[in-house]
């Protein structure tokens, strides 16, 4: 390898740093307002970990706990804390606001792309490279960077809010490995332990953010083996041999302490959700990561999409790509083992994307096929193939000089359509319907992809009829686990609840908890409905199950509260009441609700108090005020009956008010301890009738019309 001088070393390096800046910004330049989607909802958006309002320390660890479980939010396990960390400083600076989420995800790509390009390089130094590259080393790093990077497959782990996860355990892993190799190539013992330091802190960092970066010990060992030690000597191969047991062990076990809560079978858990066996998914990946290796190299946007219409393997020839796919993979790892002495660029470009593909992709209770997964085990492909066209180059640029200019210009056709490919299939990313329908033209039997458009599209734009004549076609797919379908049923669910169509939408709730009974909150929905039902026993039956499940959980003790105060039993409401106090005592909700308590006790002091508390906490909820009216006509003080009247004008719209007392009169929908609101209804009726002639045109005056 020729010696360059510092100043051409660093100008190089500002040279491919600014050309990846360059060429991943431009091509990501039209993603910076895609929309939220899928798990970005219950991961960001609704998640209250991450919704900090202050920088104190307490506010940021808290964003630790923010694993999402089953429709809950825990907060009694660290759950991926850097990318959650970082989320929810994206939420203290911009909250909702599309453009930091995407900055940072797209920086952290680039980042993760130059790091290989550095990587890569110091390869080159290693013993067993350093006297075969010569002056080619620079340009196959970019060039592996640079592919690498502008690869459209790449798009599900970049725009894809919440696959930061992914992109950040890629970024710490690829890290952790540069500074390895720093560490191997130095000649200080003071630089080479900061660089050890630097590395098991890019490993812990890895991890942090995703579980799948727990390979990297192999992935360490295999670059001891494959570019600084002599593999072909019997006593190394007994060593790494032995070296490999005793790190797969090591994995074994601090995944089982870390992730699989300490019990070694844990990722079988979850698979009575499955419609297929751990057997036949491990069947099946391995037509999934061919089919991977086929997007890598063949990456135009109409083989990408969020779904795939994958058949699981039900034996080793049905279908029959599965046994081929099966031949394909053992060789490939079979050639890879072969070759690490005599090409170890090939070799280890091989090893590396199967071994990230190891966690993902064999018999973890996992989706079976997302594009995401390549993202780490990707980032070596390239180096045999850029090595490849600079031996090609090289060859022909003296013998055969137009062979040379083809391939130049072949190499640069395809950088230019792997980046042109990447901008086409972001503008797939760009709303939930544009994801939705190029997921449902890819994969028409996809359950998920249908039921995705009929939510994350129809339903939270409003369009709940579009949204209902979706989801029962969703139902007629096959869904990905028994968990997809009952979703789907509680969607349909939701609509009817909002539609006040009580009694179907706690039928339909009872459909899905039926069908997945583990999901909680689907319990507690139907718990809900049937409360608006005033199926208050079958309420209270189901609100029981979950709080023996979970006693302190606060909305089922509210919940339970509310069905209590409805059947009149105020002494046992007032008791869940004050038990919810204690565990969230500055929740509007709960203040209301001992008011209401208090006053339908005759207690109007202690009832204005909670009002007053609650009204403090949420100045603009109009039920409140209504309250804050009726117990001070009690308590026969008019001067406060006005002036909590006329806050509540203020608060809302004549139209809203005359809606929400249409809504609170109403026999069949009214709760009964809102019929004690019964003695406003004078006072307000005046003051809406005041109101409305007050705005109305007077006699006498012209109302200009438009010509």
């Amino acid at each position: 390898m020729i010696k360059q001088g510092k100043d051409e070393r660093y100008f190089r390096y500002c040279r491919a740093f600014g050309l990846l800046f360059f060429l991943v910004f431009i091509i990501y330049g039209n993603a910076f307002q895609a929309s939220w989607h899928l798990d970005d909802y219950h991961n960001i958006t609704k998640n209250p970990y991450l919704k900090i309002t202050d920088l104190k320390p307490e506010s940021l660890i808290q964003t630790f706990y923010a694993g999402f479980d089953k429709g809950l939010y825990p907060g009694n396990k660290i759950s991926r804390p850097i990318p959650c960390l970082t989320f929810a400083l994206n939420w203290y600076f911009g909250k909702e606001n599309l453009f930091g989420y995407h900055l940072v995800n797209i920086s952290i790509h680039f980042l993760t792309a130059f790091l290989l390009f550095l990587s890569i390089l110091n390869l080159f130094k290693s013993p067993n490279l350093i006297n075969k590259y010569q002056d080619s080393c620079y340009f196959i790093a970019l060039l592996s960077a640079v592919l690498w990077a502008v690869n459209p497959i790449q798009t599900q782990a970049v725009t894809y809010i919440v696959q930061r996860m992914a992109s950040m355990a890629a970024m710490f892993y690829i890290l952790g490995l540069y500074l390895y190799l720093k560490a191997r190539l130095t000649t200080s013992h003071v630089n080479r332990w900061i660089c050890y330091l630097g590395c098991g802190l890019g490993f812990i960092f890895a991890i942090a953010s995703k579980e799948n970066a727990i390979t990297f010990p192999i992935a360490v060992m295999l670059v001891e083996a494959i570019f600084f030690r002599d593999i072909s000597q019997p006593k190394t191969r007994k060593l790494f041999f032995i070296g490999a047991i005793g790190i797969g062990i090591g994995i074994l076990l601090i995944g089982s302490l870390l992730f699989l809560q300490g019990n070694p079978l844990f990722f079988l858990k979850g698979y009575e959700n499955r419609l297929y066996t751990p057997l036949q998914r491990l069947m099946t990946e391995p037509r999934v990561v061919v089919f991977y290796l086929s997007q890598i190299f063949y990456p135009v946007p109409t083989r990408l999409s969020i779904e795939h219409d994958i058949a699981v393997s039900t034996s080793l020839i049905h279908p029959w790509t599965t046994m081929p796919a099966i031949i394909i993979i053992f060789a490939l790892v079979g050639f890879g083992l072969l070759q690490m002495r005599k090409r170890p660029l090939v070799s280890f470009a091989i090893l590396f994307f199967f071994l990230n593909h190891a966690v993902e992709s064999t018999v973890l209770n996992l989706e079976l096929i997302f594009e995401h997964r390549n993202y780490l085990p990707s980032l070596f492909v390239f180096l045999p193939i850029s090595a490849g066209f600079k031996w090609l180059f090289d060859h022909y640029r003296q013998e055969k000089p137009s062979m040379h200019v083809m391939l130049v210009s072949f190499l640069t056709l395809v950088i230019i359509g792997f980046g042109l490919g990447t901008y086409i299939r972001n503008m797939a990313w760009a709303t939930e319907e544009t994801l939705w329908k190029d997921a449902i033209r890819k994969a028409p039997q996809s359950s998920r992809a249908c039921h995705n458009l009929a939510w994350g599209y129809y339903e939270l734009s409003g369009q709940f009829d579009k949204a209902l004549f979706l989801y029962p076609k969703c139902l007629e797919l096959t869904p990905p686990s028994k968990s997809n379908k009952s979703l789907t049923w509680n969607n349909m669910a939701s609509v009817y609840y909002m539609r006040k169509n009580f009694e179907k939408a706690a039928e339909l709730w009872e459909t899905a908890f039926r069908i997945y009974p583990e999901v909680e909150f689907l319990q507690y929905r139907l718990a809900l409905a049937l409360t608006k039902s005033r199926k208050f026993e079958e309420a209270l039956t189901n609100l029981d199950e979950l709080l023996s499940n979970r006693p302190e959980h606060t909305d089922y003790i509210i919940l339970k509260g509310s069905v209590l105060l409805e059947q009149q039993r105020l002494e046992q409401a007032l008791a869940y009441f004050r038990k919810a106090l204690r565990q969230k005592p500055y929740l509007p909700e709960v203040m209301k609700n001992l008011g209401t308590v208090f006053h339908l006790m005759r207690d109007y002091k202690r009832a204005e108090l909670y009002f007053k508390n609650a009204h403090s906490l949420n100045p603009q909820e109009p039920v409140t005020l209504l309250w804050l009216a009726a117990t001070n006509l009690k308590l026969k003080d008019t001067a406060d009956v006005d002036r909590y009247l006329d806050n509540l004008f203020a608060v809302i719209s004549v139209s809203k008010l005359q809606l929400l007392l249409e809504t609170i009169s109403d026999p069949e929908n009214m709760i009964s301890s809102q019929r004690e609101l019964f003695i406003l209804f004078p006072l307000i009726s005046a003051k809406l009738s005041e109101r409305i002639y007050i705005d109305a045109p007077q006699e006498g005056h012209s109302v200009n019309k438009p010509g």
